[in-house]
């Protein structure tokens, strides 16, 4: 049997050359990508491994605190902590420190939105007229969103300037709603004193006034004397000075307030180190308690808001009928009337107005106090899904009460509700104001002891970025073309609106007992049993990915919740994902936009730890499957040609076991030889396409190749061995039902792939297996960068898997070129008589060679059609979706079969314009 074996490897040295080809490419490929794809595993976990933890491995929030969206897609929604103001106790937080495996348990304690002003001064000195007095109305517009939101005052600020000293009278003061302008007096060169409210001293009903300064419906007015500024009142804490003429713009800020215990902080995310200016928190001994709220500051604002100002200077007149003493229901329509002409432009950022307000609230005079009496929380924005991961943010609508000083009932309070400037605007959060007990003298002041840089802290890795609201601002990327031109390809930031959509993160910290302190000074001590919002949790003994540390954490997880009922989310190897979510217009100008944030998608590592190379995998086997079609075609037609001789052996007496391990032998030694070749070839390849050596795994290809040369063997050895000996002389074509002549070329064509059925469907099925490969990787690109993977370090991830996933596309179609090639030569090597015939009967060699090309252009369009049906499906399935992308590229990968199928027709056609008729016809 061996010599037998030998000798049709030897007389069919075309055959097996071709088989040869085949099995060499496949094993060749294999190897040099299998190790190109243990390189890049390699990469990948190496990347996960230094991407895999951040500042905290677990996530403890209050019971009931995650959405329905939250939970139903594993995630942990963007500015999570600004809807959450308490519900952990301080037993739940000692619970959790005393856990076994616990290294860190930082809470954070979300008090509320302290609101604050700061000024910027506008030197106005070279303006005044050369009289003693002079007037200005200054016209301001608040601008934010990226200049799409502009909130124009509907009333002008009146500044009144005199070089005359000015008395106050403080009886007249203390009276309620006063305020300066009642009391003052400008004393006149003949000693008389004229009463500026006379003029000035307009005021609303606080129960008909708006709480939206934008929207007071009269003007506000201050009045400044260059000798003597407000009488006894010192002008430079206002950062006004004796002598010059100036014009004070406030802005207010938001202030969220949160408590964190300094020393978990300091070892979780390092921010002792990060200290730009004056101490560190630090816990206050019996002797430092007192009323006095020690804050720690951000130096960035995190802010979106300027005030654009116009200055125009009134006609001297105008301020001559002051001390005239016309009266203000009369002084205010003639204001009206006589706008006066621009000045000064000036444009005021947050940033020069937060530092001013920093430096005033930790240099505070001694007699001068910032107290704290009242504060809002709010509740988490409430979204409408829109399928998958597109939401629509919903607006709603707080009550002016919201606004109410608590102050009002204090002497000299003013009850008018006052918000800030930006509140005006759509409001996303439902707003609970909050009052601190006690008067200003003795209920809680406020000074600032230090400020943090944020971009100080200890770098973590963008691509598992947790939600690190107490340090950084929420990002609001634009979510489309249409919302990136109008936002200048900026994010949307946030500004002032207490219920606005975004807010910025917690820029002032105390520590726990000054969150005490608040907390039981608050009417109703909402969250004196449950002041903390979160806590986040790093778990000792986490080296990496590895089972172990994985497993610690769950424990630690389990036995939170056990030990305190509360939710828990295990962020450890989570990254941003991006969702959509559109915002509605806003109120003043900003037109609605699409927005994409980064919410945490939790668990992502281990999804791409457990998946790493399934995608690369699944190619490689189907590059197999295609060089199997191929050895499974060419051993079939070897067994076809030798139908005569294999009957004759039957005939002699050879078993159909002898027959079967004949034929098996044949193809496994062609298999060998190619492993052999693929060993010595797979080195250079590698070093030539510029990947990793294969390495020991060259070694792998002699068995792989053998392996698969005999299972693409064992049917067409099987079948030559069930033939029974009498059968096996006839013809081995199919015979028609009924007889039919075909019409044409293309007619022909037809029938010559319906000749040998099999055969042709084997053909097709390697071009199917190529365009379904490349469909599906498309499919799994496009889908995984939004869904299965959806994440920044899963994007990553699949940018770095695609050269090899390509090269074994590559693989797949040249493969499948061959096997098309080998079919038509096997067809057209069949009915050489048949197409010698056709020739001497007056068919020119053209018309032959299009025969061929027609029956190749049918086998790959029957392979790309499945194989494009069948890709697109299983995209589906694996994605939920067909992105147009991967629709377009299965409409390639089909048109690049039938052109490729086309292609290798090309030899055929050729072969068989030069058949040698006269030997052909002789030999039948």
């Amino acid at each position: 049997m061996t010599r037998l074996v030998w000798a049709q490897l030897r007389h069919r040295v075309g055959r097996a050359l071709v088989l040869l080809l085949g099995v060499v490419v496949a094993a060749t490929a294999f190897t040099v990508l299998t190790g190109t794809a243990e390189t890049q595993r390699l990469e990948i976990v190496g990347t996960v491994e230094k991407n895999f933890r951040s500042q905290y491995d677990v996530l403890v929030r209050p019971k009931g605190s995650a959405t329905a969206l939250e939970r139903s897609q594993g995630l942990v929604r963007a500015n999570y902590l600004s809807g959450i103001f308490g519900g952990i106790s301080m037993e739940q937080y000692e619970k959790i420190k005393e856990i076994n495996g616990v290294e860190i348990a930082a809470p954070i304690a979300m008090i509320g939105y302290v609101v604050l002003g700061g000024t910027e001064a506008i030197d106005v000195t070279d303006l005044l007229h050369e009289g003693d007095r002079t007037m200005f109305r200054v016209e301001r517009t608040r601008v934010t969103d990226r200049g799409l939101t502009r909130i124009p005052f509907r009333q002008p600020q009146y500044e009144y300037f005199t070089r005359r000293p000015i008395d106050l009278d403080f009886q007249e003061l203390r009276q309620r709603n006063a305020t300066f302008v009642m009391g003052a007096q400008e004393v006149l060169p003949s000693g008389r004193q004229a009463p500026l409210k006379t003029s000035l001293g307009w005021s609303e009903d606080p129960a008909k006034a708006s709480p939206f300064p934008a929207e007071a419906a009269l003007p506000v007015v201050n009045h400044w004397s260059l000798k003597t500024g407000w009488g006894e009142f010192d002008p430079s804490n206002i950062g006004l000075r004796t002598g010059r003429a100036t014009v004070v713009i406030s802005q207010g800020f938001p202030f969220v307030l949160a408590a964190v215990d300094p020393a978990a902080e300091a070892r979780l995310t390092g921010l002792d180190r990060a200290m730009a200016q004056g101490r560190y928190l630090k816990n206050d001994t019996p002797r430092d308690t007192s009323r006095e709220v020690k804050l720690l500051a951000s130096s960035v604002p995190y802010a979106d808001q300027q005030d654009e100002i116009v200055i125009r200077r009134l006609p001297e007149e105008a301020a001559d009928k002051v001390v005239d003493g016309v009266p203000s229901g009369k002084f205010l329509p003639y204001l009206d009337k006589r706008r006066g002409e621009v000045v000064k432009r000036v444009t005021i950022g947050a940033g020069q107005v937060y530092e001013r307000m920093l430096k005033q609230w930790s240099d505070i005079p001694r007699g001068h106090f910032h107290p704290l009496k009242r504060y809002w929380t709010s509740g988490p924005t409430a979204y409408r899904e829109q399928g998958g991961r597109r939401l629509a943010a919903l607006p709603v609508r707080n009550a002016p009460q919201t606004w109410k000083n608590p102050s009002a009932d204090e002497e000299g309070g003013d009850d008018s509700p006052i918000a800030p400037v930006g509140a005006a605007d759509t409001q996303f959060r439902e707003l609970t104001p909050r009052t601190v007990e006690g008067m200003i003298t003795d209920g809680l002041t406020t000074r600032v002891v230090g400020r943090f840089d944020p971009a100080e802290l200890p770098g973590f890795s963008e691509l598992t970025r947790l939600p690190m609201e107490t340090y950084n601002p929420p990002v609001a990327r634009p979510g489309d073309a249409r919302t990136a031109g109008l936002l200048g390809n900026r994010p949307l930031l946030p500004n002032d609106n207490v219920a606005g959509y975004l807010q910025a993160p917690p820029l002032l910290l105390a520590n726990l007992q000054e969150m005490e302190k608040i907390a039981r000074m608050t009417v109703g001590r909402p969250t004196a049993k449950a002041p903390l919002s979160v806590i986040r949790v790093r778990v000792s003994g986490v080296v990496g990915t590895d089972p172990v540390s994985r497993e610690r954490i769950s424990q630690v997880a389990r036995d939170i919740v056990a030990a305190t009922g509360l939710e828990v989310d295990i962020t450890v190897g989570s990254s941003p994902s991006p969702v959509t979510v559109e915002l509605p217009a806003g109120s003043f100008g900003r037109p609605a936009l699409t927005l994409e944030e980064d919410w945490v998608n939790k668990g992502v590592a281990y999804r791409i730890l457990n998946a790493a190379d399934r995608k690369s995998v699944v190619l490689f086997v189907l590059v197999l499957a295609v060089c199997a079609l191929f050895v499974l075609n060419g051993a079939a037609a070897a067994v076809r040609a030798r139908r005569a001789e294999l009957g004759v052996l039957a005939c002699l007496g050879w078993s159909r076991p002898k027959l079967f391990g004949t034929v098996l032998s044949e193809v496994g030694a062609i298999g060998l030889l190619a492993g052999t070749a693929s060993a010595a070839l797979a080195g250079p390849v590698a070093a030539w396409a510029g990947v990793a050596p294969p390495g020991q795994r060259i070694w792998l290809a002699v068995p792989a190749a053998v392996l698969l040369a005999l299972l693409a063997g064992l049917v067409p050895a099987w079948r030559a061995s069930r033939v029974p000996p009498a059968e096996a002389v006839r013809p081995a074509v199919r015979l028609p039902r009924r007889a039919r002549s075909p019409r044409g070329v293309a007619g022909l064509a037809l029938s010559g792939l319906t000749r040998v059925p099999g055969r042709t469907l084997l053909g097709a099925a390697t071009l199917a297996v190529a365009v379904f490969g490349l469909t599906v990787l498309l499919g799994v690109t496009n889908g995984f960068r939004g869904r299965v993977v959806g994440s920044l370090l899963g994007d990553a991830i699949v940018v770095q898997a695609r050269p090899a996933d390509y090269a074994a596309v590559a693989v797949m179609f040249a493969l499948a070129a061959l096997a098309v090639a080998d079919v038509l030569y096997l067809g057209m090597r069949e009915r050489d008589t048949e197409l010698a015939a056709l020739r001497g009967s007056g068919w020119p060699g053209g018309a032959l060679a299009r025969l061929i090309v027609l029956e190749g252009a049918g086998i790959g369009l029957l392979g790309a059609l499945a194989g494009a049906v069948g890709g697109a499906a299983a995209s589906f399935a694996l994605t939920g979706g067909l992105p147009v992308a991967v629709i377009t590229g299965a409409l390639v990968a089909a048109g690049v079969a039938v052109a490729l199928a086309a292609l290798a027709s090309a030899a055929p056609a050729l072969l068989v314009q030069r058949l040698p008729l006269a030997r052909i016809l002789a030999q039948e």
